[in-house]
């Protein structure tokens, strides 16, 4: 294997080829301690190898809780990219049919935090699909097409983080907790034996 493809690039000197080493063995550590799926594995690497964001700046397999009137579920975020504090876009990492997984993404970043997450991206880590949260449009595609962490304070500064509309939230809610009823069980069923 080549020194490239271990490193990422090729070093111009040993010193560097130790500081690029002693990076990767850093990254190798921090993603081997979040339990992540293959798809959130190669976007999480992508993420901070490609696009330049740092490990503080992902929160990976976050938890949160929704109140609906006669119940309380919990959604797991594959991964949201947050800049200078702001929850900027989330990232769903989805096997197959990236489509069926929009009005998941949109959905939650209309309600998972104060303000509308303004971006979703749902991504199989070969192709991605950037939604915006407020309308639900397609504004981009391609896996090129995700910001970088220079495009993304560019657009920190451009976006407006409004709340979503109150009287809605119940609704967006609703779909969440119908993906969430549809997931396959993550605990093995035990066999009884017949």
């Amino acid at each position: 294997m080549s020194t490239y493809i271990t490193l990422g690039k090729a070093p111009e000197s040993p010193e560097e080829r130790a500081a690029l080493l002693a990076k990767k063995v850093q990254m190798e550590e921090y993603m081997a301690g979040l339990q992540l799926t293959q798809a959130q594995k190669r976007m999480v690497d992508f993420l901070v190898s490609r696009k330049g964001y740092s490990e503080n700046e992902l929160e990976v397999n976050q938890d949160f809780t929704f109140e609906l009137p006669e119940c309380t579920f919990v959604v797991r975020a594959d991964i949201i990219v947050k800049i200078k504090g702001k929850r900027l876009f989330t990232v769903k990492c989805a096997m197959s049919s990236m489509e069926s997984w929009e009005r998941h993404s949109v959905a939650f970043g209309r309600v998972a935090d104060v303000y509308q997450i303004p971006y979703a991206v749902i991504t199989d880590s070969e192709d991605a699909r950037i939604i915006a949260t407020a309308d639900g449009t397609l504004v981009a595609q391609g896996l090129d097409a995700v910001p970088s962490r220079q495009e993304a304070e560019r657009l920190l500064g451009e976006t407006t983080f409004n709340t979503f509309p109150p009287e809605r939230l119940e609704k967006e809610k609703r779909i969440l907790y119908a993906f969430e009823a549809v997931k396959c069980p993550n605990t093995p069923i035990k066999d009884d034996g017949q």
